[in-house]
């Protein structure tokens, strides 16, 4: 057994010492959980077009105008977009930007069919292997703008 006196303290810990690290234990736990609820409930809402054809994305891509920041960017008026436009924020991969141009429908199809052979050193974890699911989202992608 621990004997606080002797093995932390050299003053006796008292009864008025273990209430207020209890106090203090009590407040940081509250406020953590306070943090922890405010964060999930902005993610167990779910996103604009999770249930749509693009509903992958939306894990890291907001779909609406102006919509809110994930961990990727907004995909409103991505085709015809310039390829790597919000590089003031978000770190795209150098061939990416190297690469430069629009995004086209084509180049949407070869960036989610393979990211990584499309734009080297691309981040991008999530393949579509299907064709049709491929055009399916870019279908759905190519109605969201002005």
């Amino acid at each position: 057994m621990l004997n606080f006196t002797n093995d932390f303290v050299t003053t006796p810990f008292t009864t008025r010492g273990t209430h207020a690290l209890t106090t203090c234990l009590a407040a940081l736990l509250l406020s953590s959980f306070a943090a922890t609820s405010a964060i999930a409930d902005t993610f167990t809402d779910p996103a604009w077009g999770a249930d749509g054809p693009a509903g992958r994305c939306v894990v890291c891509h907001s779909l609406e105008k102006n919509g809110p920041f994930r961990v990727a960017p907004n995909l409103w008026n991505i085709v015809g977009a310039e390829k790597a436009r919000e590089r003031s924020w978000y770190a795209y991969s150098p061939g990416l930007i190297e690469m430069g141009g629009n995004w086209t429908r084509d180049d949407l199809d070869q960036y989610l069919k393979d990211a990584a052979a499309f734009a080297p050193g691309s981040t991008k974890s999530i393949r579509v292997s299907n064709p049709d699911e491929r055009r399916e989202i870019i279908d759905f992608l190519a109605q969201l703008k002005d």
